[in-house]
């Protein structure tokens, strides 16, 4: 006899609650596990089971991790899947207030996944976890880079993201022949001195500008058909002089060409410009697609920029029409706006009195890591260290933990802040491979202590896990691998 998709569901029900008896209310899995504590006479048709975890979310029995972990049926096993845990119907976990959350205010998780929702009814497929890495990203750095295969949604991110926080936008496509930073800041034409001519930024610039209390973003789009180190370098120095002067934070002036002001022909639009320096709420987002009609990146822009790679989406996974929850036009502005506060910490020692534990336990794994890839010759210096802790600074001062564990969010940063830094070939690459390999998989060991920050940041690292994996299997196929692609 055919089940139908609600006897179905009734039955992954019953498993939930028999699994939440049976292994605790702190027992996290992959999703095919609920499959193995249903009747062993059911056969349930695997056509009819990847749909089901999403009804037992809207039920309350579900909710996801952030993280992801290995599957455990037959036909999957050991393939990254996303990891589950018992949700508010079968636990009630603690909310925690922030310092961004005012009295009636949503808290930046509920906001979170307030977006993800709009998103989802939209038709635009993403999780509350990759999107709560896309805010924290963009709370770390001026510049994030989204990478990976065409049609993956890259360019509608930043643009939807926009638009449910009221934030500013623009879209530049860069172009092929782009050299230098005139494409991006101007120029003064060589034969008329006193003219102008305005570069694609600037409109960008002006309006972070004029607008400090908005979130203004600058969407690159296919930012690397030019090489990025041509036209972006003066963009990524002045960006490394960020500084705090008293509660706000400047930076070096922006070298932008124009006119002498011994000419006495200047503009409202160069008297605005001349002095202009990198505004603190303006966020540059740049999408790369990695194939032949392209450049790679230079280590200085991987060094200063989070790369979010799209190159595996989950093709059985359905945008859901039918939850209409955030379709009224709700607003998330309160969640921009707590990424640009200017008393945001912009460097580690601004940080270090409220983060000392958190920072000293992944330093330390930081360190480990180093010494697992220095025989390659592939090290990380204290930029890198510096983002990844700002970044799980971020995610504490925030209290993203009902929505991204700890140790999905530092998955997401050895994958996005370190693994791009590996590549090459030879024996000593391959042996740091495979050492990286079983250091990523032991952390799925959790270990208890009185503070909690090993069980914190002690999980499954399959994101990370997986692209070792893949740049291991390529580099035993062609002699040599890359991130990117892999």
């Amino acid at each position: 006899m055919t089940l139908t998709n609600d006897e179905i569901f009734e039955m992954a029900s019953t498993a939930v609650r028999t699994m939440y008896q049976r292994y605790g209310p702190d027992f996290k899995f992959p999703a095919d596990v609920i499959w193995q504590n249903i009747p062993q006479d059911v056969d349930i048709p695997s056509t009819k089971r990847p749909h089901q975890p999403a009804r037992l979310i809207r039920a309350g029995l579900l909710e996801k991790t952030g993280g992801m972990t290995k599957a455990q049926s037959e036909s999957r096993a050991g393939s990254p899947t996303a990891e589950y845990r018992f949700g508010p119907e079968l636990v009630q976990r603690a909310k925690h207030s922030t310092q961004s959350q005012a009295p009636g205010k949503r808290s930046p998780s509920e906001s979170l996944t307030g977006i993800q929702l709009a998103m989802d009814s939209e038709g635009y497929v993403i999780s509350v976890a990759e999107l709560a890495n896309f805010y924290l990203a963009m709370s770390v750095s001026p510049l994030v880079v989204l990478s990976g295969i065409s049609g993956t949604g890259k360019s509608l991110l930043p643009r939807k993201f926009a638009k449910h926080t009221s934030s500013l936008f623009h879209a530049i496509p860069v172009q092929p022949q782009w050299s230098d930073n005139s494409d991006l800041f101007g120029y003064v034409p060589t034969l008329t001195p006193t003219k102008y001519i305005k570069g694609a930024l600037i409109e960008s610039l002006l309006e972070a500008k004029q607008n400090p209390e908005k979130l203004v973003i600058a969407l690159l789009d296919e930012m690397n058909l030019a090489p990025v180190e041509h036209y972006f370098s003066d963009f990524l120095s002045v960006a490394e002089t960020r500084t705090r002067v008293g509660q706000g934070i400047t930076s070096d002036r922006l070298p932008i060409e124009l006119p002498d002001e011994a000419q006495g022909q200047s503009s409202a639009l160069t008297e605005l410009l001349r002095e202009i320096k990198l505004p603190s709420n303006l966020r540059i987002v740049g999408t790369a697609n990695m194939d032949e009609t392209t450049h790679t990146f230079s280590p200085k822009v991987l060094d200063r920029a989070f790369t979010i790679e799209f190159d595996d989406p989950d093709l059985t996974a359905f945008a859901s029409n039918r939850n209409k929850k955030y379709d009224d036009g709700s607003l998330f502005d309160e969640l921009a706006s707590i990424a640009i506060r200017e008393s945001n910490a912009i460097s580690v020692q601004e940080a270090y009195s409220s983060s000392q534990e958190l920072f000293e336990h992944i330093a330390l794994l930081l360190s480990e890591i180093q010494e697992i890839l220095a025989p390659a010759g592939i090290k990380f210096g204290y930029r890198t260290r510096d983002s990844i802790l700002l970044y799980l600074h971020f995610w504490r001062e925030l209290n993203l933990s009902d929505i991204l564990t700890g140790y999905a969010a530092l998955d997401f940063c050895i994958l996005q802040k370190i693994l791009p830094k590996v590549a090459g070939s030879g024996e000593a690459l391959a042996e740091a491979l495979m050492n990286l390999s079983s250091w990523l998989n032991a952390r799925a060991e959790v270990q208890l202590d009185e503070d909690g920050i090993f069980a914190e940041f002690s999980g499954p690292l399959a994101r990370s896990v997986q692209k070792v994996e893949r740049m291991s299997a390529l580099l035993n196929l062609d002699g040599s691998t890359r991130y990117w692609g892999a």
